[in-house]
């Protein structure tokens, strides 16, 4: 039986091993994708449409949203809104284009455009609206299965 020290000492000689930031001659080496495959989508293939909300439309980047982790883009039409919804998963997003107007229920407004990120944890109610001028393209990476629970504000 080990002891608790030796199995804290061995969580933490894992951990560092999983985040990379134990020291060894393999940081020399370039890093390889852990599934050996590389994701190339054009944005001439065009997209789907949302389920639900006209205007909008996403393109599927990588993984099964049904299943687990996924990240897709979307783009909405200048001046579309969307209704207030939440998600089991938390969700990151990052502004390619164009500026959302972005509401998370018990918070600010947060203006999203290219290059800005954020940030809301699991079942945060959030609406908002692509700012009137320009089409809105943004990146969203959720970490669990995507589902869809419309809400009040």
């Amino acid at each position: 039986m080990f002891k608790k020290t030796t199995l804290v000492t061995a969580a933490a000689a894992l951990a560092i091993m999983a985040t990379g930031t134990g020291s060894s001659s393999a940081e020399a080496r370039p890093a390889r994708a852990v599934d050996g495959v590389v994701y190339h989508h054009h944005h001439k293939d065009g997209g789907s449409p949302c389920e639900g909300l006209d205007g909008c439309t996403f393109v599927q980047l990588k993984g099964d949203p049904k299943t687990g982790a996924s990240e897709a883009m979307f783009t909405l039409k200048a001046g579309t809104p969307f209704s207030p919804h939440w998600h089991t998963s938390p969700e990151h997003v990052v502004g390619v284009s164009g500026t959302m107007l972005w509401h998370v229920k018990g918070h600010k407004t947060y203006r999203v455009g290219a290059g800005d990120y954020l940030y809301y944890p699991s079942k945060a109610v959030h609406w908002g609206k692509c700012a009137p001028g320009a089409d809105c393209v943004y990146y969203v990476y959720d970490s669990e299965p995507y589902d869809f629970h419309p809400a009040e504000r």
